[in-house]
């Protein structure tokens, strides 16, 4: 039993508590731990002993300590929880390739995006790994975590009821930063069990030093220990030295404190007794260890060997003894501090002069050796101005370090760039990317005009143009961005391949800025060039270009365009496009009715943003939203909604996800639950908003105001072209406006959609105009064939409009018969999508003309059980009964892991369960009914 060791001295409830959350969580019923406590009182004991009883319970552990040398590295900290798997796991290892940036500035736009995708491929390895069994994650010292390795915790944490997953999260309590509060405060919200370690009571401590002197404690020896308040680091420490001394003896029974003079009433502090110690340690193995300690959390035998310029054997020695001692300890993969304190204190006794005469060492001695790149660029910051072999290494090394520590590149690329006498146009190009990756364009934009400005750097002038395009673009300065562009189109230093690049992007600047006849001339150029250099990417970016600019009003030529910049771009798509091809070819196909391909394209582009941490992620998720709107899968487009809203939104497209939302809920009759913006800045994201408080108004019994909300927006839009992309609104516009009593209004709105679908018809305009139609002339015809259009384009909700609308006409025109058929099959294809507002403003706009139904309708969905699943989640609970992972899952549906996740939520909530372990067992019972 715990109680009976002598480390645990006093813990018994506490182990007991980690214990059990273990057990539940090996279970299939997840759950976390936040355990806090002052420095030296057996948080790591704890956390050791919890380590073998989760390996005992079939748990993989992932137990790692964050180090404060490492804070600003992104990631650190789950490295290190799951360094002693790295080499054991293909799918960890691959993990650890895009963690180490491996094409990362390929892949990516910034750090953030990096990090977005690298956190993504975490998110799906922890759902591949629970889905084999149950995963233990144990994180100690995590007041040094740094803020990417937090969020990804606070990510796994957000299901972590409904997965076989214990998370423990071990801190100093008053050494605490924002990110790890924010986790703690986060995993609070949601039950965690808070474990706070307090000092020993006296007989603890009495307890504790009779079993590490095999003798109970004299009056004075007890006196001293109550001195330091029940730590026990401290009481240990202090009996060591001690015992060491000589100045305890046993007698009577007892071991007691011999020193001369009463027990000091202020004990030495602990900083000033590991000194002491360290003073007495021979001088060799006080200074290696010191070394050590400078250099970081981890040790290096062969590293620090050569650092000190002492053999290696000489060197493994003390490190064996230190390892003997249990201050370092070796997790398989490598040597570390068993204790992030006890490397604090022997740093601290190293005077500044020597930790920075070591870091030049050491940044020296790295530079000629393969390791990683952070790592060098550490030591060689903190050891003051870099020499000629420090900038030739940056220079080799400058991307990997820019993409796994960026903060440290612009930093130390920053130094090396100081004196322009010595700054290099290689290194002068890097701190400009770096400044980019950084997520600071302003600043690289200075940088990258100050590097064009000398005449050495003319070589490399093709690259910093484009990278001060980017500078520009990404600060929204469309016009500098082409200027910037146009002197490297004429450089003799430009290929006839990266000038097709350069007029591929001042094509995409020239259509957003809405200069047509330029965009096309510079955009063919593209190509032209492209071809002629025999440059795919060129050629890519041209024809993408092209398809920017026609996707406004024509929408198959926008389509073809975009699919011939795929076929040339491949899936290598340059991240500083600023476009996503995936995206705008699924815009194209949901614009022509092709739905399913539609679809298909936008789970392309969700995939793609996934992988790279692309900008556009909620973009796709708000179009494949759109998209399931329309389809009537209404469901599973609230689970892309919260997959959308599940993460970052640069691009401020959430807004279009929360309308999507409220447009669903005001249908099924529910309120709206979103806040939305009173505007935004984003058009499509504004007449979206409006849309859905346009329905909501007309819901709660006001056309008037609801049609005056989306009128306005239809009228400014500027032209078919605009107006071609936001037509769906039209039939609610329409209904709305009819009932405020202005058909004038209808027949404007009917007009200009006849207009747009004279230019490109498409089943759903066609719908739409004759919807319009119907209601401004009252007719019977148009409503009809409305109904068929609707059909064709796959758009449900609309064709029972139609059908509800025709009935209203049958009615107008005295048939009866036809009028409650009409009614019927509105109220049929309402009821199928659960819009129970719908349903009910069909039959009373019907009873009021005469007409009352002769059923109750279609039957919809129960709120609970097995029947309450829509078709994908069904499937999914199937597939996830058979133990496979969300990323699996969604594979084999073309999903994302987010949206696989949304649906499992909703399907254990409809079905009263906790886990995914609870599904299988129910899934199972299930199958083995009659």
């Amino acid at each position: 039993m715990e109680a009976d060791r002598p480390d645990l001295v006093d813990r018994t409830a506490e182990c007991e508590q980690l214990r059990a959350a273990a057990r539940r969580a090996a279970a299939g019923h997840g759950n976390a731990v936040v355990l806090e406590g002052a420095v030296g009182l057996g948080k790591t004991m704890l956390l050791d002993r919890l380590a073998e009883q989760c390996a005992a319970l079939g748990m993989r552990v992932l137990y790692g300590a964050a180090a404060d040398v490492e804070q600003r590295l992104p990631f650190a900290a789950m490295s290190a929880v799951a360094r002693a798997h790295v080499g054991r796991d293909d799918d960890l290892d691959r993990v650890v390739d895009l963690l180490r940036g491996r094409d990362a500035l390929a892949r990516s736009v910034t750090a953030l995006h990096h990090e977005l995708a690298v956190t993504e491929a975490l998110l799906a390895l922890a759902d591949r790994w629970l889905s084999r069994g149950p995963v233990a994650i144990l994180l100690d010292d995590a007041q040094w975590a740094d803020a990417s390795s937090m969020v990804l915790l606070h990510r796994l944490a957000r299901d972590i009821g409904q997965e076989p997953l214990l998370l423990v999260v071990a801190a100093r309590a008053l050494a605490q930063g924002d990110a790890l509060n924010s986790l703690q405060r986060g995993l609070l919200a949601q039950g965690a069990l808070e474990l706070r370690l307090e000092a020993l009571p006296e007989p603890a401590v009495v307890a504790l030093a009779t079993a590490r002197l095999g003798a109970p404690p004299g009056p004075r020896l007890r006196g001293v220990l109550r001195a330091y308040g029940g730590n026990p680091m401290h009481v240990k420490t202090l009996l060591g030295a001690y015992l060491a001394d000589g100045l305890i003896q046993f007698a009577d029974g007892e071991a007691e404190f011999t020193g001369p003079g009463d027990p000091p009433a202020v004990p030495q502090p602990l900083v000033d007794l590991a000194r002491g110690q360290a003073a007495q340690m021979p001088r060799e193995y006080r200074e290696t260890l010191q070394a050590a300690a400078v250099l970081g959390q981890t040790v290096d035998v062969a590293e620090l060997a050569a650092v000190l310029d002492r053999p290696l054997m000489a060197v493994s020695e003390v490190i064996a003894d230190a390892v003997g001692t249990g201050l370092l300890v070796d997790d398989g993969q490598c040597l570390r501090f068993r204790q992030g304190l006890a490397r604090e204190l022997l740093d601290r006794g190293v005077p500044q002069a020597v930790r920075t005469a070591l870091h030049q060492r050491a940044g020296r001695t790295l530079t000629g050796r393969d390791g990683a790149p952070e790592r060098v660029a550490a030591h060689l910051l903190a050891g003051g101005d870099l020499d000629a072999d420090g900038r030739q290494w940056l220079a080799a090394n400058a991307d990997a370090l820019t993409v796994r520590a960026p903060d440290l590149a612009v930093r130390l690329l920053g130094r090396a760039t100081a004196d322009p006498a010595q700054a290099s146009p290689a290194l002068r190009t890097h701190l400009v990317r770096a400044l980019l990756w950084d997520g600071d364009p302003a600043q690289a934009e200075r940088v990258a005009r100050a590097a064009l400005s000398f005449d050495g750097d003319a070589a490399y002038a093709p690259d910093l143009r484009w990278l001060l395009v980017q500078a520009c673009y990404r600060q929204g300065r469309l016009q500098e961005a082409i200027d910037a562009a146009e002197p490297a189109v004429d450089s003799p230093y430009t290929s006839v391949g990266q000038a097709a690049r350069f007029r591929g992007i001042a094509a995409i600047c020239l259509f957003l800025l809405d200069r047509f006849e330029e965009a096309v001339v510079v955009a063919d150029r593209a190509v032209a060039d492209g071809e002629a250099a025999g440059d795919a990417e060129g050629i890519g970016i041209g024809y993408l270009a092209k398809g920017v600019g026609l996707a406004k009003d024509d929408m198959a030529a926008s389509l073809a365009l975009t699919e011939l910049a795929l076929s040339h771009l491949g899936h290598g798509i340059r991240p500083d496009l600023q476009v996503d091809p995936y995206v705008l070819k699924g815009i194209c196909l949901l614009e022509l009715d092709r739905l399913d391909e539609a679809d298909e394209a936008v789970a392309t582009a969700v995939r793609h943003n996934q992988r790279t941490g692309g900008v556009f992620l909620t973009t796709a998720h708000a179009v494949r939203a759109h998209i399931r709107f329309l389809q009537g899968r209404w469901d599973d487009a609230l689970a892309e909604v919260r997959s959308g809203l599940d993460g970052p939104d640069p691009l401020g497209h959430g807004s279009r996800l929360l309308a999507m939302a409220d447009l669903i809920a005001v249908h099924r009759g529910d309120a709206p639950g979103a806040e939305l913006p009173a505007d935004t800045d984003e058009a499509d994201g504004r007449y979206l908003v409006r849309w859905a408080q346009a329905l909501a108004a007309e819901a709660q019994g006001d056309p008037k105001h609801a049609a005056g909300l989306v009128r306005p927006m239809w009228e400014q839009a500027g032209g078919l072209e605009a107006r071609r992309m936001m037509y769906r609104v039209c039939p609610d516009l329409a209904r709305a406006t009819a009932a405020a009593g202005t058909p004038g209004d209808v027949r404007a709105l009917a007009d200009d959609l006849h207009s747009i679908a004279s230019v490109q018809p498409t089943p759903s305009l066609a719908g739409c105009a004759a919807y319009c139609r119907g209601l401004a002339e009252g007719g019977v015809a148009p409503m009809r064939a409305a109904v068929e259009a609707f059909r064709r384009a796959g758009w449900p909700l609309y064709e029972a409009y139609a059908h509800e609308s025709a009935a209203l006409a049958l009615a107008a025109a005295g048939d009866q018969a036809g009028a409650r058929e009409a009614l019927q099959q509105a109220l049929d294809g309402y009821g199928r999508l659960e819009a129970s507002w719908d349903l009910a403003r069909a039959r009373a706009r019907l009873r009021d003309a005469g007409v009352r139904d002769g059923a109750r309708g279609r039957r919809g969905r129960p709120k609970h059980g097995w029947d309450a699943l829509t078709d994908t989640e069904r499937t999914v609970a199937e597939l996830v009964a058979t133990g496979m992972s969300n990323p699996d899952v969604a594979a084999q549906l073309f999903l994302s892991r987010r949206t696989v996740q949304s649906h499992v939520s909703s399907i254990l909530a409809k079905l009263g369960l906790t886990s995914r372990v609870e599904l299988a067992v129910a899934a199972t019972q299930r199958q083995a009914q009659p």
